[in-house]
């Protein structure tokens, strides 16, 4: 029993270490996807006021 808790403490650091990377990737992805969908919202967003405005134009 001892083995395996010196084991698991050999690596824990490690395992510790690579959860920190991988979460903090796992950050990086999801606020470049956010900021990419925020971008097409927002291009969404004024393409559409700006046909609003035109319609309005062409029927005055």
């Amino acid at each position: 029993m001892s083995a395996l808790r010196d084991r698991i403490n050999a690596h824990l650091p490690i395992v510790l270490q690579f959860l920190s990377t991988a979460s903090l990737v796992a950050i990086a992805l999801s606020a470049i996807c956010g900021s990419q969908s925020l971008k097409e919202l927002a291009g969404s967003h004024e393409m559409g006021g700006s046909t609003e405005i035109h319609e309005g134009h062409s029927h005055q």
